[in-house]
């Protein structure tokens, strides 16, 4: 329901249309969804609610220092920052083939909340929830739950830490060993683990290397050992 559809009751003025038409205007938007309630102790305030294509404009219009002047005051709501979108919808029967809806509108975020059973009115809060759900930002609570039982979540914010006790040791997790594949010779394949040394010091570890057909192993004395110069930083 757009704004120059509005019925006559909640009652909205001549003023206060003209006051919300200029606003929309200078934002260069149009409004998608309105709805307005009775607002103040003797109902001669009214706010209303006006979707548009940026955001949420929240008005209230009441009276300024004296009944004879009124004054419309508007807060704009970003939809990434609108929370809690609930609609609910109750349908009974009155008497045979005759039933009545009761609409149920609900915000988080700005905190607003409206009823009623009159089909324009449920119309309308229909058009408004439709805007709402579509624009809006999620929620941030699994469905069926409130923010309250989740324990550590903020409406909007990332899911709590688990505990240190619900995590698992990275040191507790084997690494992950690949199969050794079988030599084309038929041979049993062989652990690389059992043949490799592992070099404790960080350094690379030593390769065992084969002797050649024309390479024979030389035995050298003490006295020839000693003659073979060292690093300086080698241990005696």
């Amino acid at each position: 329901m757009r704004l120059t559809e509005w019925p006559r009751m909640p009652f909205l003025n001549d003023e206060v249309k003209e006051w919300i038409a200029l606003e929309l205007q200078g934002l260069g938007v149009d409004d998608l969804a309105v709805y307005a309630l009775e607002a103040g102790v003797e109902g001669d305030e009214r706010r209303v609610m006006v979707a548009t294509e940026i955001g949420l404009l929240d008005h209230r219009y009441a009276p300024f220092g004296s009944s004879a002047r009124y004054r419309l005051a508007m807060l704009m709501y970003p939809w990434q920052v609108l929370r809690g979108v609930e609609l609910r919808a109750d349908t009974f029967r009155l008497w045979a083939r005759e039933h009545r809806t009761r609409w149920s509108f609900r915000l988080h975020h700005p905190h607003f909340e409206a009823a009623t059973e009159s089909p324009d009115l449920g119309q309308a809060l229909c058009d408004l929830a439709r805007v709402c759900a579509v624009m809006a930002e999620p929620f941030g609570v699994p469905a069926g739950r409130v923010s309250s039982e989740v324990p550590g979540a903020h409406p909007g914010g990332p899911r709590p830490i688990p505990a240190a006790s619900e995590t698992v040791p990275l040191g507790a997790i084997p690494p992950r060993r690949e199969p050794t594949p079988a030599p084309a010779n038929g041979d049993a394949p062989h652990d690389e683990d059992e043949t490799e040394p592992i070099s404790t010091d960080g350094s690379e570890p030593a390769t065992a290397v084969a002797i050649g057909e024309d390479e024979e192993v030389i035995e050298l004395s003490d006295e020839e050992r000693e003659a073979i110069p060292s690093r300086s930083d080698d241990t005696p």
